[in-house]
């Protein structure tokens, strides 16, 4: 269903043109203006609640040792089968992210000498993400818990628009919006004692989507190991698409 909102209609400026102007040729339009001719500027925004339809997870695998070498090969071993798992559901796109690994020496207790602190305590963190997109939102949180279960942590689970979805959201409330202009330079026309009105030099301006991923916070691999996995849950909302359009129009 759509949830229209009455369009924000702007008559920014009038502008006769007498026979001075005329003889200017285009007259800083970008088209010849014949005399008895009328400049409108006009805009319309208009809004529309969509329900999303794409749902976007995305998952890390992290880990840590005092032995680089072992750390990367966890890592990457981990990773392997969590692609090999991941590509089996033939309705969710797969996209590893970031892959990074960074030396780390937790902070010294207070009541503890300094001496050799961090040559005992340094260790190696690593960490790479991937991201799951589908249309598909069962199988896509049904993967997520198997991968959850593998030891991948969930860093954010959000639905948002298709970008399919999105451009057609877009021509619809552009084709009302043109429809709202025209008819609104007709009238502009009609008050001024004029027949007709043709809108020129349409621009069409895109608010984007909103997109608001939530946090899902970081977690232990060690309770998730100890305690059974469940499939996340996830439903959709909608996503508010704005579209403005502006125009010049001659009015004679």
């Amino acid at each position: 269903m759509r949830a229209l909102v009455l369009p924000s209609l702007a008559l920014l400026c009038l502008l006769p043109l007498n026979s001075a102007m005329a003889d200017k040729g285009k007259g800083g339009y970008g088209w010849t203006m014949k005399e008895g001719q009328t400049m409108l500027s006009i805009s319309a925004t208009e809004s529309m609640n969509v329900t999303q339809d794409l749902l976007v997870a995305t998952l890390r695998y992290e880990a840590k040792n005092k032995d680089l070498r072992a750390l990367q090969n966890d890592i990457n071993k981990t990773m392997e089968k969590v692609l090999e798992t991941a590509r089996k559901e033939g309705d969710v796109n797969v996209t590893t992210l970031q892959y990074n690994v960074h030396e780390y020496t937790p902070p010294r207790p207070r009541d503890l000498q300094a001496d050799d602190w961090e040559e005992k305590n340094r260790v190696w963190k690593g960490q790479q993400s991937l991201q799951l997109k589908s249309q598909n939102a069962d199988a896509l949180l049904a993967l997520s818990g198997e991968l959850q279960d593998m030891g991948l942590a969930m860093n954010t689970l959000s639905y948002t628009l298709s970008p399919k979805k999105a451009a057609e959201t877009e021509d619809d409330l552009m084709e009302d919006a043109l429809a709202k202009l025209q008819e609104r330079a007709l009238r502009a026309a009609k008050a001024l004692g004029k027949t007709k009105a043709e809108l020129r030099h349409v621009k069409v301006m895109h608010s984007g989507m909103p997109q608001h991923p939530t946090p899902m916070g970081r977690m232990q691999t060690m309770m998730m190991e100890a305690i059974p996995m469940s499939a996340p849950v996830a439903e959709a909302g909608e996503a508010r698409v704005n579209l403005t359009v502006s125009a010049k129009a001659v009015l004679e």
